[in-house]
């Protein structure tokens, strides 16, 4: 069967060559005579690079195949997708080399050129194993049309938390700050764990609120808009430990694609309610117990809140635990008091903890989303009963 056209890749590709013109063009300051086409060929030349600077120019380019691959392979076939998409990047880049012998102070490379003929091969190899999983990923049963909105709402917070504080920041500066972090990766267990249960929430989300037919190309622009955002919002970075956890979602996805809904909904909130309670009980077993002393009650409310990132992380958490319990068959009202009575008991288990992960402002976010999922859930249709299904 046809591979179906990707909504999501022209746009994708469209964002990313904009990114590539900007970043080698810039400063975009043309010299007042230019060299002629003979002359800009002759500057070539196999200039040395930092270490820094290849980096930049193959991670520039994997974006480019990855798009290229997701348009072409469907009228070109798997390996000359590749293979157009390696070449079509090779041109783009040989063509703003040649310009930068234009433009001051750029100075054209074939080191640039190489390695950005190698980012764009990665990049091809990437969406050509996109194309084979998508429709692997894709889940095999209708999400239920129910709480469409509160979905929408935990996505959102996802995307926010990752973006926050939501200030453009276009520069080369900006750039180069937020990939210097994949120079020499950290990977963390705990952050994978935590970056992966996040993603897979968010795919749910995305699952339930988009088509089913374009469901993973609305996750595929999701991912694209958190990873190219983070590029270009102040003070962000690309996080190596994100990074990871993206690429076992993606085989995780394909193994949940064969569970019912409920079945999906109900993994994701055990795993995202393992994760909260291991955050709760790591620090507490380690400070020697898990039986507090009560502080006084107006030094516990006294105490100062979260930053905003990580208020928006936690309504994230509690909104879509609430959420996924109602979607696993639980009644609204139900999903909502347990989830404020889960986090109720993590705040118990911090409570004298000298720098808790859950206080007030948790019981708060818990309660409001206890509140936003009984309201806007409507309730699951009743099964049929044996002497309606005679009469159907």
């Amino acid at each position: 069967m046809a591979q179906r056209p990707h909504l999501a890749a022209p746009l994708i590709l469209a964002i990313v060559v904009g990114l590539i013109l900007y970043v080698s063009l810039y400063p975009f300051r043309l010299l007042p005579d230019r060299p002629e086409l003979a002359e800009a060929l002759g500057m070539l030349t196999w200039a040395r690079a930092s270490r820094a600077d290849m980096f930049n120019n193959v991670l520039l380019y994997i974006p480019l195949g990855f798009a290229l691959a997701l348009v072409l392979e469907r009228g070109l076939g798997r390996v000359g997708a590749v293979v157009v998409a390696t070449t079509l990047g090779a041109a783009l880049s040989l063509t703003l080399e040649l310009l930068q012998a234009s433009i001051a102070p750029r100075v054209p490379s074939l080191t640039d050129l190489s390695l950005n003929a190698v980012g764009a091969a990665t990049g091809a190899i990437a969406g050509s194993a996109w194309n084979a999983l998508r429709g692997r990923i894709e889940p095999s049963g209708a999400t239920a049309g129910r709480s469409v909105a509160v979905a929408a709402w935990v996505a959102g917070l996802w995307v926010l938390t990752r973006l926050w504080p939501l200030l453009p920041d276009p520069s080369l500066r900006q750039l180069k700050q937020a990939v210097r972090p994949l120079w020499s990766p950290v990977l963390a267990p705990a952050e994978v764990v935590a970056y992966l249960v996040g993603w897979l929430v968010l795919a749910q989300a995305v699952f339930h609120v988009a088509r089913r037919q374009r469901s993973v190309d609305a996750l595929l622009v999701v991912i694209v808009v958190v990873l190219i955002g983070r590029t270009l919002t102040a003070g962000n970075a690309l996080v190596p430990a994100e990074i990871a956890a993206l690429a076992l979602a993606m085989p995780a996805l394909v193994l949940m694609s064969r569970l019912s809904e409920r079945s999906r909904c109900t993994l994701l909130a055990a795993a995202l309610a393992a994760w909260l309670v291991w955050l709760a009980v790591g620090p507490a077993a380690a400070g020697g117990g898990l039986l507090p002393d009560v502080p006084d009650w107006r030094e516990y409310l006294g105490r100062t809140p979260p930053p905003p990132v990580q208020l928006i992380g936690k309504a994230f958490s509690y909104l879509g635990l609430a959420w996924l319990l109602a979607a696993s068959g639980l009644a609204p009202a139900l999903a909502g008091i347990a989830t404020a009575g889960f986090v109720l008991l993590l705040c118990l288990l911090q409570v004298d903890a000298p720098a808790p992960l859950f206080d007030w402002a948790d019981l708060l976010l818990s309660v409001l989303a206890a509140l936003v999922v009984t309201h806007w859930t409507p309730p699951s249709a009743p099964a049929p009963t044996r002497t309606a299904r005679r009469r159907g």
